[in-house]
């Protein structure tokens, strides 16, 4: 099975299960996939992250903080620029300073280390991308430095964990291994149930159901 294009463009996006799929455009236009279209949402967003229970998060230009209850954004106190969503107990950002939050009740707790990417899945894993593009696995007390270069990250549990280098290659990640796949994303997201979704440089759209079970790759990037 090959990346299948969708209609509309797209910065940034994020799945959560199935094709529950969120995503921001250049505009900072917020919009929902449902019955294979694009709806926009009221509001403004430069990031957006969603879980697997459908809770959702945004982030704004001005490093606001909002999330989605009853149809409407309520703001939240704290100031970020990238978020992530596993559910709704499993919400995890970065700062401009590259400073790694993660949400616990009403307050937001830093964690040690510095990133500029963080992904979460709702089964506590937690992926991060430094400056460098070192890639980070959280053990629950430090990061685990992970063999591989990529800028950004995406995990939907712990047999799902996808990410893109500066070449915009996509990998994922198998038995410590980085396995190749076709195709240019600049952005990438993997649903709880192994759906894919992506961003090329031109903000198009694609999508490809075989879920990277054992998918078609075709060589391994690095150990």
């Amino acid at each position: 099975m090959s990346w299948k294009k969708i209609n509309g463009t797209l910065t940034q996006l994020a799945v959560g299960r199935g094709n529950n799929v969120w995503g921001v455009d250049s505009r900072d236009n917020i919009y929902q996939f449902h019955h294979k279209e694009w709806h926009q949402i009221e509001g403004n967003a430069f990031n957006v992250g969603v879980g697997s229970d459908g809770t959702v998060w945004i982030v704004n230009r001005d490093e606001e903080i909002f999330t989605r209850v009853n149809n409407t954004w309520e703001k939240v106190d704290g100031s970020l620029i990238q978020i992530s969503v596993g559910d709704k107990n499993n919400v995890w950002g970065i700062d401009r300073y590259d400073n790694v939050f993660y949400r616990s009740d009403d307050d937001w707790v830093q964690v040690p280390g510095s990133l500029i990417n963080v992904s979460v899945a709702s089964d506590d894993t937690v992926w991060g991308v430094s400056r460098s593009r070192n890639v980070h696995r959280w053990n629950g007390v430090y990061w685990e430095e992970i063999c591989g270069r990529l800028k950004q990250i995406y995990t939907g549990n712990a047999s799902f964990v996808i990410g893109v280098n500066d070449d915009d290659e996509i990998f994922q990640f198998r038995n410590g291994t980085w396995f190749e796949w076709d195709g240019n994303l600049k952005c990438v997201a993997i649903s709880i149930d192994g759906i894919l979704w992506g961003v090329d440089k031109d903000d198009e759209i694609y999508t490809r159901q075989d879920g990277g079970i054992g998918g078609p790759v075709f060589g391994s990037s690095f150990k």
